[in-house]
Formats: structure tokens, C-alpha cells, sequence
């Protein structure tokens, strides 16, 4: 009787604790399930990771696991949840597999291609916060497929190229905020050797957005829908700590269930609020529309390398003359549109001849080139020497 007393109370106590998410994620309370707020590892995790007994013991203290001994190795994931089928298959190609109890999933894999560790919160039809530590031992290329939504993350610079942002001037090893819209196609990128592919993410469901106040909504959306920004003033420490804060990998404690909305709410609106002091920045200063224009530009070029990019075309895209695109780019950058497009392709260009597992002719139609030859004539002209010799030189 006693026995069943506290099973009735752990189940209550739980069931409580999902209420509450629930109602500070703007979600309908969840049916009780006995699992719901439990964790287990697998047990490769405890043996391929030094970080999973610690994580694991993380989040036990934080009260989202009960009878963890009781699961000892669940099955894989296979979920048709869109948030979790969206990030299985890409932890997958790293060999990491996802185990799951409740709305948390924890995976870690030293392999030959890389050491990793995982962590996952999942809140269907509100958000996920993602948190990995990556160490990249031989080139892998990665696909993501992606949703419709909002992603803040705090990531290390080695990231950077595989996020859809205007990349920026100057990076930081570690801890550079960055804010992007989420679309529903699949990418592809290059994580190379030797790289730290360490961040930690929030990503946001317009579902979730919709309940932010009127200001705080409308900007969301205006960062979903311009191009991704990267913070790079002193704005962007708070906003790095506030992400950070909500997992374990990155040396801080789980964040139980009951602040965990509370801790992504923060986040964003530090985010927001950032966003809109560099809104009303180029305001005052008379060139707020002039440099969204640049953005775009800039992030229409960056995404459609491999294919035929001219002035002309991308003035149509961008519902403006190319007189004004031309004049706008030259004064926000102090370089031409046209020497903008070669450059960053070369620069695209130059990364993957380092990576030694494509060909030129490869290379070259990665960067919009069909005809090899075309290919060996501008990239001599931008970096100084063919591309087989500039592979050559860097080994």
C-alpha cells in the first residue's frame, strides 16, 4: 500500500512537472506517461564517452530522471516527431545514435570519424534545444535537412561556414552568437579535419514564436526571414551565456524541467532585443534599408554558388534596379557586386581543394563552373596560382 502511495505521488509529481512546461511553452498539457521526464543512456555512451556517466548524472540531479537503472539500454530512437526526425538522421551520419526516454535524447560515438557527444531537449510543437561537442578526425561531408523556424545558437568559429549567415570580419574561437530562419530544404556541407564542431542551439517552431508579444513576434519574424546575423559586439556575451546555461556540455548543470521555457524565453529575448538596437542603429544613421539590401544580396549569393549568379538576376530576386544594388553594395562593402560573387566563390573554392576528396572538375561545378577551364582561369586571377598548385602548396 505504502509502495503504491509514493508511486501515485512520483506519478503526480511528474505529471505536475509537464503541466508546467507545458503551460510555459503555450502547449496543452501532455497525457501522463510514467516515462515522460525519464532519461537513459545507452550504454555505449557510458563506455565511448568520458562525458556521459557525468551527463547522465547531471541531469538525474536536476529531476528529470527516475529508476534510470530500470532502462538500462532502450531502443534507438526512430520518431515521427518533426522536430526529433529532422536532427536524427544528422547525428546518425556521425555515427552517433540517439537514446531516449521523455523529451530528452542523450548520444555520444568515438569513431573514425569523429569523437562526439549529444545532448537533446525536444518540445514538439514549440521548440529544441540541441548541444554537441564534435571532434572532427577525417573531412565529412553532412547533410541537414531542415523545418521552418528560428535558430539562436552559440557556437564555436569552426561552425560558422555550415550556418546560412552573412559570414563576419572577425570570429572568435568559441561563443559566437549567431541568429538565422530555419527553411524546409536540405543543405549540404563540409565539417573538415581537425575541426571543433562544438554549439549549443535553440531552435523555435513558428507556433512558439506566435505567443511572443507583438514587438518580440514581429521581430522574430523579421530575423526568420532576413538574412542570418552574426553578433559580433559586446552584445553578444549575454546572449552567449543565456544559451549555454540550459545544457551540461559546455561545464554548467541541467536545467530542470520547470525553468527550462524560462531559460529560452531570456534567451530570445536578449536576441531580440539586440536585433532591434542595430535596427534602430541603421535607422538613425539612414542606411537600415540600403544595408538589408546588402544581406540579402549577400545571402543570395552565399547559398546559390554552384549555380549561374549574375548582377542582373539577383537584382530581379531582390526587387530592385541593378543600378541601386550595385551602388548600395559598393558603399556598405567598398567592393563591387561582381568582384564579391568570384571572390566568395574562390574563397569556397579554395576550402575544398583542401579537403583532397573532390576533384577539380568537382570543385569547380560546386562553385559554378561547368567548364573546368573557366574554373582554372579565375581562380589563378583571384588567389595567384591554379588550383592544382594551390592544393599542392597546402599539403
Amino acid at each position: 500500500m505504502e509502495a503504491a502511495r509514493g508511486s501515485s505521488a512520483a506519478a503526480a509529481r511528474d505529471a505536475e512537472a509537464i503541466s508546467v512546461l507545458s503551460s510555459l511553452c503555450f502547449l496543452r498539457p501532455l497525457p501522463y506517461h510514467s516515462s515522460k521526464l525519464e532519461l537513459t543512456l545507452a550504454t555505449e555512451v557510458g563506455t565511448n564517452s568520458k562525458g556521459g556517466n557525468a551527463m547522465m548524472r547531471e541531469v538525474q540531479s536536476a529531476g528529470c530522471v527516475r529508476d534510470a537503472a530500470c532502462h538500462r539500454a532502450p531502443a534507438v530512437l526512430r520518431s515521427t516527431e518533426p522536430l526529433a526526425a529532422a536532427y536524427e538522421p544528422q547525428v546518425e551520419q556521425l555515427g552517433v545514435k540517439l537514446r531516449r526516454r521523455g523529451n530528452v535524447l542523450v548520444g555520444a560515438a568515438s569513431n573514425e570519424l569523429v569523437d562526439a557527444e549529444v545532448f537533446v531537449y525536444l518540445q514538439d510543437g514549440c521548440f529544441a534545444i540541441t548541444s554537441h561537442r564534435v571532434h572532427v578526425k577525417r573531412h565529412v561531408r553532412f547533410y541537414e535537412q531542415g523545418f521552418r523556424g528560428l535558430c539562436l545558437s552559440s557556437l564555436a568559429a569552426d561552425c560558422l561556414p555550415l550556418c546560412p549567415v552573412v559570414q563576419p570580419r572577425e570570429t572568435r574561437r568559441y561563443g559566437n552568437v549567431v541568429a538565422f530562419g530555419l527553411e524546409a530544404v536540405e543543405t549540404c556541407g563540409w565539417m573538415r579535419a581537425g575541426t571543433a564542431q562544438n554549439a549549443t542551439s535553440i531552435m523555435l517552431l513558428p507556433g512558439w514564436i506566435d505567443h511572443l508579444e507583438q514587438g518580440e513576434r514581429a521581430c522574430a519574424y523579421r530575423i526568420m526571414e532576413e538574412p542570418g546575423v552574426v553578433c559580433e559586439d559586446a552584445g553578444a556575451a549575454p546572449i552567449d551565456q543565456a544559451i549555454r546555461l540550459i545544457t551540461p556540455l559546455f561545464g554548467n548543470r541541467f536545467v530542470g524541467c520547470r525553468n527550462l521555457a524560462h531559460c529560452v524565453q531570456h534567451a530570445v529575448t536578449l536576441a531580440v532585443a539586440w536585433h532591434e538596437a542595430q535596427d534602430r542603429a541603421e535607422r538613425a544613421s539612414g542606411t537600415f534599408e540600403q544595408a538589408r539590401l546588402v544581406r540579402r544580396a549577400k545571402r543570395l549569393v552565399d547559398r546559390n554558388l554552384s549555380r549561374e549568379i549574375t548582377v542582373d538576376a539577383l537584382a530581379r530576386d531582390l526587387l530592385t534596379s541593378r543600378t541601386r544594388l550595385c551602388a548600395a553594395f559598393h558603399q556598405e562593402t567598398g567592393m563591387g557586386l561582381g568582384a564579391y560573387i568570384r571572390k566568395t566563390r574562390m574563397q569556397h573554392a579554395s576550402a575544398l581543394l583542401e579537403i583532397g576528396d573532390l576533384t577539380v572538375a568537382e570543385i569547380a561545378r560546386e562553385v559554378g563552373y561547368p567548364r573546368p577551364s573557366s574554373f582554372d582561369v579565375a581562380f589563378k586571377q583571384e588567389m595567384g596560382l591554379s588550383p592544382t598548385a594551390w592544393r599542392m602548396r597546402q599539403g
